[in-house]
């Protein structure tokens, strides 16, 4: 897909293989052609031998054990199964100024093209392996017109096109005019036609009976059901659920908890903490010393630069000394209003 947007942007007609092909249509100046599950035939090589001949450019991606292309151009792979070649592929002639001199590729591979019977075939980016060349593409020259061997490595994939491996497809343009027609696909053009479908697998049940997949859903199925039935046999009929177990109300606990924190006499730390709220308002609004006595702390009120009225000194002091004693909860609670009211009065 990335490599059909890069030549569509750049100008070039891409159009996708057809299924049947007994000839290259006439505009056609490049066929790029990746490997499929079906082989190409002795006629179907022969044919596209015969048509780069006249002056086009055919690029080969990973056609791995297609014999006729091999026969007929004349380059097969090398059978080197235990080879690991490094992820860099070094130029070997100039043909990418533009690239540097080892390409970084997205996969190992090793796989190389055998050339030794190809005089006509050049290696351009070639495995280094124990000082020796092993090329992994190969451009040849057939006739009029050039082909490009590519093996795997080389790929045009989207990943590939990502890294370096795009230098390579303008050297595949170099033969090909502006604006030219390039047809591609990921599989093979040589497809036979597919045979009509009969009336009775067009419909859900036709496919269920008569394909491989269908019936293995269906026999799924039915051990399924089985499998379900003898469980239930096996395991009887369903015992009585036990009965369920009371639980306290949050009602409960909060009156509970409530009676709990009385008989504790929590009244003391509630006091206190309205008291050491109060002295610290005062000492942020009047800037004073929250520490001081009842007394010395009323006395610092009034030498503040602004000190409060006579009324407010007299709350202040009630306030003080509400919270000194023991007050019951009703008292807390008008309290801590007095203290709210007292420290929003600034």
């Amino acid at each position: 897909m990335a490599l059909e947007q890069w030549l569509k942007r750049m100008g070039y007609q891409v159009r996708p293989l057809p299924r049947t092909m007994s000839q290259p249509p006439a505009d056609v100046d490049m066929i790029i052609l990746f490997p499929s599950r079906t082989g190409v035939s002795d006629a179907n090589a022969a044919m596209l031998h015969d048509w780069v001949a006249a002056g086009h450019t055919l690029v080969l991606v990973d056609m791995v054990n297609e014999l006729a292309i091999e026969e007929q151009f004349g380059l097969g792979y090398a059978r080197r199964p235990g080879d690991l070649f490094s992820p860099r592929l070094f130029q070997d002639i100039p043909l990418l100024p533009q690239a540097p001199a080892a390409l970084n590729t997205s996969m190992l591979s090793a796989q190389s093209f055998d050339i030794s019977r190809t005089p006509d075939a050049l290696p351009a980016l070639s495995h280094r392996v124990d000082g020796k060349s092993h090329p992994a593409v190969v451009v040849q020259s057939a006739g009029e017109g050039v082909v490009w061997h590519v093996t795997a490595q080389a790929a045009p994939t989207n990943e590939a096109l990502q890294g370096q491996m795009g230098y390579l497809v303008p050297a595949w343009l170099r033969t090909t005019p502006e604006e030219g027609v390039i047809l591609m696909g990921l599989y093979h053009p040589f497809v036979p036609e597919k045979k009509p479908s009969s009336p009775a697998t067009e419909t859900l049940w036709g496919y269920m009976l008569r394909t491989a997949w269908g019936a293995a859903a269906l026999l799924a199925g039915a051990l399924l059901l089985i499998f379900l039935l003898l469980q239930g046999r096996r395991l009887g009929p369903p015992l009585p659920v036990s009965p369920e177990i009371r639980r306290r109300e949050a009602a409960e606990y909060v009156e509970a908890m409530a009676r709990l924190k009385r008989r504790a006499h929590q009244r003391r730390a509630v006091a206190r903490h309205q008291r050491r709220r109060l002295r610290a308002g005062l000492a942020e609004i009047w800037r004073v010393d929250a520490n001081l006595p009842a007394d010395a702390l009323i006395a610092a009120l009034q030498d503040s630069d602004d000190p409060p009225s006579p009324q407010l000194l007299r709350r202040i002091e009630a306030a003080l000394s509400g919270l000194e004693s023991e007050p019951s909860e009703a008292e807390l609670v008008r309290l801590a209003a007095e203290i709210d009211a007292i420290l929003s009065h600034r």
